[in-house]
């Protein structure tokens, strides 16, 4: 089977608001609206590796290629942090389950970065981030599962281009429920 259709709508209604509007600002309020509307697979269907966070791809925009948008669903096993990161131009995080701390991250004036806010995430809870076109340090943000669950992601590019600013526990694949 491949990735469940109904998210795979999304994607493409995504895709066409995008490319109808003049108003990149508009797309991370666009999806949270719209998010609420469509159905997640089954948590016991996403793939799963314990003591790290699962990127699993549900679609993306130019199939075979890292440039484009890509949509996510990510399962996080309780306590995985990821590195302090950033992303391509266009971020979106929807929590569908489990309990996540977010660190936003600034650049001082020194040159390092600095803790600006941290935040909790419940389900049903979305962020989005519009930055620089062609850079990889938008939004640095660090992530903290705090109880066991899933988030649906779309980024801009491959959100592995992103800048890492220390290591990173990340595992790869494509995601095909049974």
């Amino acid at each position: 089977m491949t990735s469940p259709p109904e998210l795979k709508t999304l994607f493409q209604n995504f895709l066409h608001h995008k490319n109808t509007t003049d108003n990149l600002d508009s797309l991370g309020p666009w999806l949270q609206r719209q998010v609420t509307a469509y159905s997640f697979p089954d948590a016991n269907q996403i793939p799963f590796r314990s003591a790290a966070y699962t990127r699993n791809r549900v679609a993306q925009e130019n199939s075979g290629h890292d440039q484009g948008f890509e949509a996510l669903i990510m399962r996080w096993d309780e306590q995985v942090q990821t590195s302090i990161h950033g992303h391509p131009e266009f971020s979106f995080y929807y929590v569908i389950s489990g309990c996540f701390n977010m660190d936003l991250f600034a650049h001082a004036s020194t040159g390092r970065l600095r803790l600006t806010e941290s935040k909790r995430f419940v389900p049903g809870e979305a962020m989005w981030f519009l930055g620089q076109a062609g850079q990889y340090d938008n939004f640095i943000h660090r992530v903290t599962c705090l109880e066991t669950g899933h988030t649906f992601h779309i980024y801009s590019e491959d959100a592995r281009k992103g800048l890492a600013f220390g290591g990173s526990i990340e595992y790869s694949c494509n995601f095909t429920p049974k």
